[in-house]
């Protein structure tokens, strides 16, 4: 009786001792991670902590070079992705893995068909067991429908759908609320809990700490490649949590040093529409403040951050920077008039990520740099330098390929970018998206920073936390409007989540 008690709680999987290196680098060293079945365990740490290397090695992409892994209280080797699934472990990247032609039910059952007496692929039988997946994880998607149509949160729940079907003992999901709604975080938390009511274990990767405080039973937390703390949930506040993690405390996450904001008007937006989404948006920013924009998915944040540095073209309207007309509406008469965007997708529509850190960082400074035809190399590399030591970049080198450095320090980049050319009126979208908690705080106080200075900055972000922090006057749109605009003093959760209903 006491060994079939003892068995009945024995961990879904453990791994112990875990190391891994790369030339270079040690990724991992005698690391630790216990995971109960039917509970969440949410695992944190800074970008480059190893989180990613640690559920690279359970999914079998990387094998480990030191420790040992078991799997319901047995020894288990884990050396291809086939060996993971095959032993219960299916992992939800955030780059989701489905091949977009086929229908749900294909990617589901890819691994092997149902097939009929003759050998032939049962469709029907097909369709119907993804559609009982769906009903245990309680959540309907067409099995019929094609993968590639459907928004990322269903695709998530092809993937779990998947896991089901393999029998999964551990679900792992990386940063599984980058592109929801709010909404959609909803539904997906009540998904987590059903499995964790199944008995399956869930590993909750994320930076989001409001989050892991709603879903978590138990935190792990790694730092440069080590176990820092495992801790019940409720053992952990919000400061603890980030102490562990970055290994020391934020007294503020949002520092305020600036003092109130002036009256003059930086940047005048009046009726402006686009073709697609934008209806009739008029709004200031006035130079020293933070106008924060809010709105659910496909509200028009993104298409009016774009649309106001002339990089989408508008059908109506007037878009105007200390009084002068944006005319023609293009970005190089935007950016010469001094509004700058940082963009919501740095990866692909800001950085150049073969290009040194100092070629990224003066790309919209070159003609400061020209010396009859040719860039004086040694003033570009002082202005970089300049900028590096202000905004604090960690790089090796100044000719360090940005592809290599973390989200936050990419980001730094891009925001000296802007700044070096010059600007009154910055538009950052979505500024700390992928970003852990300790460069969250340092892009905080450098949009803080640049405000007190006496730029405009306006901020599009899903993220409740630093909208509220961060912002003077919020903005909220729904269905490519401003249905709302709020003092800071007035604005709360609640106000504004009303208003993003439209």
């Amino acid at each position: 009786m006491a060994a079939d008690t003892l068995q009945a709680v024995a961990p879904a999987l453990e791994m112990r001792g875990i190391g891994k290196r790369f030339p270079g680098v040690l990724a991992l060293e005698n690391v630790d991670l216990t995971l109960e079945p039917g509970k969440v365990h949410a695992l944190m740490g800074e970008n480059g902590a190893g989180k990613s290397t640690l559920i690279k090695i359970m999914a079998g992409v990387y094998g480990k070079d030191a420790g040992s892994i078991r799997i319901d209280g047995r020894e288990a080797e884990i050396r291809t992705p086939r060996d993971s699934l095959s032993q219960g472990i299916k992992v939800v990247f955030q780059e989701i893995a489905l091949i977009a032609e086929f229908t749900v039910a294909e990617n589901i059952f890819l691994e092997g068909y149902p097939t009929n007496r003759a050998g032939s692929i049962d469709w029907k039988a097909l369709r119907a067991e993804a559609a009982a997946l769906f009903r245990r994880i309680g959540f309907n998607v067409d099995p019929a429908a094609r993968t590639g149509s459907l928004p990322v949160s269903q695709q998530q729940m092809v993937e779990i759908a998947r896991a089901l079907a393999h029998e999964a003992r551990v679900v792992v999901m990386d940063e599984p609320t980058s592109s929801l709604t709010p909404h959609e975080v909803s539904l997906l938390f009540a998904v987590i809990r059903r499995l964790t009511g199944l008995g399956i274990a869930v590993v909750y990767v994320s930076h989001k700490l409001d989050e892991v405080f709603e879903i978590a039973d138990t935190v792990t937390v790694l730092r440069d490649g080590r176990h820092i703390s495992t801790r019940p949930i409720g053992e952990h506040t919000h400061d603890t949590l980030i102490q562990d993690m970055i290994g020391r405390r934020i007294d503020t996450l949002f520092p305020r040093a600036r003092g109130p904001a002036g009256s003059r008007a930086a940047l005048s937006v009046e009726g402006l529409s686009t073709a697609a989404k934008l209806r009739n948006v008029s709004f200031e920013a006035r130079a020293g403040e933070v106008l924060g924009f809010f709105g659910l998915m496909g509200a028009g944040r993104t298409e009016l951050a774009k649309a106001i540095v002339g990089y989408d073209p508008i059908v109506a309207g007037t878009i105007r920077v200390d009084g002068v007309p944006l005319r023609p509406h293009d970005t190089s008469t935007g950016v010469g008039l001094g509004i700058g965007l940082l963009t919501e997708d740095r990866k692909s529509e800001g950085l150049m990520g073969e290009l040194a850190v100092s070629r990224n960082m003066s790309l919209a400074a070159l003609p400061r740099f020209a010396r009859a035809g040719f860039v004086d190399e040694g003033a570009e590399r002082g202005a970089v330098q300049a900028f590096v030591d202000r905004f604090r970049v960690k790089t090796p080198s100044l000719r360090q390929p940005i592809k290599s450095l973390s989200g936050g320090n990419q980001q730094k980049v891009l925001l000296a970018r802007w700044l070096m050319r010059g600007l009154k009126v910055i538009v950052v979208d979505e500024p700390t998206r992928g970003i852990d908690v300790g460069a969250k705080a340092e892009i905080f106080a450098l949009i803080d920073r640049l405000a007190g200075e006496g730029l405009a900055v306006v901020m599009m972000t899903s993220e409740m936390p630093e909208l509220l922090g961060l912002s003077d006057r919020i903005a909220v749109m729904a269905g490519g409007r401003i249905t709302a605009t709020f003092a800071r003093d007035e604005a709360t959760q609640e106000r504004i989540l009303n208003a993003a209903i439209g």
